[in-house]
């Protein structure tokens, strides 16, 4: 189940910064109403008025959903109360939270859905370091962060699927691998983040100081086939003190190197 909140519609205030709280209507969802659906553009109503819990109920009921539903909060969805929300929808699956959602609507949405499996954070509403770090240390199956991190928040994170958006330098990825090299990050499986091209030094290679393992075409093609990546994705081994062997497979985009980091067991 997909649950999307945001509103749609012509709204005379749109050009106000998206952190004015003033030009959005609250939604009362305590009040039944009929829902409908368009079949052949024809609208299909409903015979009975739910309200938002009892809608959930009956949907549930009726298609069998055991599952905690994905949900996902975009533009102007402060209109709803994200309290009831949560106890309308209970515990979920995956969280996405958009960067249009403002910053105090979104660290309400991360106080009540506070353990979902899979977390997509386009913008991060955590104004203290200690916060943001509660955030990073928690067991994801998949954790996307798109706002600006450091390299102890990288070193911080605990989930077994990782994805950056915002561009590091590429200093800061030598020195993570340095450190995974050396143990951190135990529980890493899968991680893509994006380097920085601008700030390459003449002659100097993204992974200066790592020794590197080369890979057979046909070593390459399997991991390609198996992680869903491109056929331009170029890639490495790199082995940690205990044994344990990564791929760092790498992709040119202009003025930015995509990563993916892959830890094989």
């Amino acid at each position: 189940m997909h649950l999307y909140f945001y509103y749609e519609g012509n709204d005379q205030n749109a050009a106000q910064p998206v952190d004015d709280l003033n030009r959005l209507s609250p939604v009362d969802i305590t009040l039944p109403v009929v829902a409908f659906l368009l079949l052949n553009y024809i609208p299909i109503h409903s015979s009975t008025p739910f309200n938002f819990i009892d809608w959930m109920n009956h949907i549930r009921t009726i298609f069998c959903f055991a599952k905690p539903p994905n949900v996902c909060f975009h533009h102007e969805c402060e209109r709803f109360d994200a309290q009831y929300l949560k106890e309308a929808i209970g515990n979920v699956d995956v969280l996405r939270v958009d960067s249009e959602v403002t910053l105090i609507y979104s660290k309400k949405v991360l106080k009540y859905f506070n353990t979902p499996n899979e977390l997509f954070l386009e913008r991060n509403p955590l104004e203290e370091v200690s916060e943001t770090r509660k955030l990073f240390i928690q067991n994801f199956k998949m954790f996307e962060f798109d706002d600006v991190y450091s390299l102890d928040d990288l070193l911080m994170v605990n989930s077994e699927k990782i994805r950056f958006r915002h561009p590091i330098p590429q200093k800061k990825f030598n020195r993570f691998v340095k450190l995974w090299i050396n143990g951190s990050n135990q529980r890493q499986q899968y991680m893509l983040l994006a380097i920085n091209k601008n700030d390459f030094a003449s002659g100097e290679v993204y992974l200066s100081g790592v020794r590197r393992i080369e890979m057979s075409e046909e070593a390459k093609q399997e991991i390609r086939e198996k992680h869903r990546l491109m056929k331009s994705v170029d890639m490495i081994k790199i082995k940690r003190k205990d044994g344990t062997i990564a791929v760092i497979g790498t992709k040119n985009s202009g003025n930015t190197l995509y990563v993916h980091f892959i830890v094989q067991h």
